[in-house]
């Protein structure tokens, strides 16, 4: 297989990789210990049956949405962006694609960040020097494309796995040699089960609308699936769930469960461990945050080399040294209130591009039976984007989940506007002109 990234064209038919080697690609995103953290600090804030649940549904929900859009990057081979200006226009696009690109490179500087603090308070290290060696290796991984995500997955995802299984033998072998147990309640319940609904598909929403980036790599329908279960539900779930029960056992042995950003999390409690485990448990999260970092600054460059009509290579080696400076400066700090914005704007997106695909609107878009503005896509995007922040900012928040809302309101407006006659239009000085079929 080459290297080429296909910035601008579609892959050939006869490059592709491996059902296990896609796979392993997704895995390697979602399988992270800030997902964990994220199931931590769920439970912390609900109960133990509310985040599960959460939980679950969440990653099947998430299963599906992410399925589809990688469906639509198999069937057309191309990434999100190529996808977008067939759907959005050649002007529209630029606002959406760019909007994602942008989104994913911010979390390419907080998944940079965070192992340079963790390897900077654990050893004494200056964190403008850990962030910038960290980075600069990130981008070096990400310049080899799509090969570049499978190598450095095939390292997180196991190394993970046998880190979270050491952190709970490791508690659970610190309450079996001391004292008694004591269960401690667990979850203050200041969060609902829609709240957490909605920050389980919010903390992935926008790396999961770019799927077609990676299942363009796709061999096959069946490749294109197996290959994101691999993320959502397994990977994506079990890092999650493991945050949860990490916090109920911590709780059960009496200890402290408030502080899941530290050592109320596996990677924290193993530090907190010194020696071995605190070298093991710092190695692991670079390289673990890492295979996020670099995903998403994958996602970044393709979107941005479509955007600017430049080399994958060189895309890569400008965002990614913008990447490195946010995060070296400790400016990441100021984008990590995120989630709710991104509740928000993404899923209406998401909607949009699969509604579009799957009734045929994207077929005639790419064909050139429906020309001229892509007033239906937009007009859809705004319903659901004010669905999303009617909610958002109204009680009904503690009992709609904000990314469903928008998703559901932008489907609903994408499916009527593209099966009448009406769903391509153009506007003129007097009224809005049905311009399709």
């Amino acid at each position: 297989m080459s290297h080429k990234e296909y910035t601008a064209g579609q892959i050939s038919e006869h490059e592709g990789l491996s059902t296990f080697k896609l796979g392993m690609v997704w895995a390697g995103f979602p399988f992270i210990i800030a997902i964990t953290i994220t199931g931590s600090v769920f439970a912390s804030k609900s109960s133990l049956l509310t985040a599960v649940s959460a939980i679950g549904i969440g990653s099947l929900i998430m299963f599906v949405y992410v399925g589809l859009l990688g469906e639509i990057g198999w069937r057309e081979r191309r990434s999100f962006s190529q996808i977008a200006q067939m759907i959005f226009g050649d002007v529209g696009y630029l606002f959406v694609a760019g909007l994602l690109s942008f989104l994913v490179l911010g979390w390419f500087t907080i998944n940079t960040a965070m192992p340079a603090e963790i390897f900077a308070t654990s050893f004494g290290v200056p964190y403008y020097l850990v962030a910038t060696i960290l980075g600069i290796a990130f981008v070096l991984v990400t310049a080899r494309g799509i090969i570049g995500m499978n190598v450095i997955s095939n390292f997180s995802v196991p190394l993970f796995f046998a880190l979270i299984l050491i952190a709970f033998a490791m508690l659970a072998d610190r309450g079996n040699a001391g004292a008694h147990p004591h269960y401690t309640t667990v979850g203050d319940h200041s969060l609902t089960f829609q709240e957490i609904l909605a920050g389980v598909l919010a903390s992935f929403a926008d790396s999961g609308t770019l799927a077609p980036d990676f299942n363009r790599w796709a061999t096959s329908r069946r490749a294109s699936w197996i290959s994101v279960f691999a993320a959502f539900p397994l990977g994506f779930g079990i890092a999650m769930l493991a945050g949860v029960g990490f916090t109920a056992m911590l709780a059960m042995h009496g200890l402290g469960i408030a502080d899941p950003f530290q050592s109320a999390n596996p990677i924290g409690y193993l530090v907190g461990l010194g020696g071995v485990f605190a070298v093991f448990a710092v190695l692991v999260a670079i390289i673990n945050q890492g295979s996020n970092a670099t995903h998403c600054l994958y996602n970044s460059a393709l979107g941005f080399s479509k955007l600017f009509r430049q080399r994958y290579l060189v895309t890569t080696a400008i965002v990614g040294t913008i990447g490195v400076i946010i995060a070296a400066t400790g400016v990441w700090a100021f984008l990590l209130d995120w989630l709710e914005i991104i509740g928000v704007l993404v899923p209406p997106i998401g909607a949009v591009v699969i509604v579009a695909s799957y009734s045929g609107y994207l077929a005639r878009r790419s064909s050139g039976e429906l020309s001229g503005m892509a007033v239906a896509p937009w007009l859809s995007l705004g319903t659901g984007w004010v669905c999303g922040l009617i909610v958002n900012y109204s009680a009904a928040v503690r009992y709609l989940p904000v990314p469903i809302v928008s998703f559901v309101a932008a489907a609903m407006a994408m499916g009527v506007l593209a099966s009448v006659k009406g769903g391509q239009r153009r506007l003129t000085t007097s009224t809005l002109i049905l311009d399709e079929e």
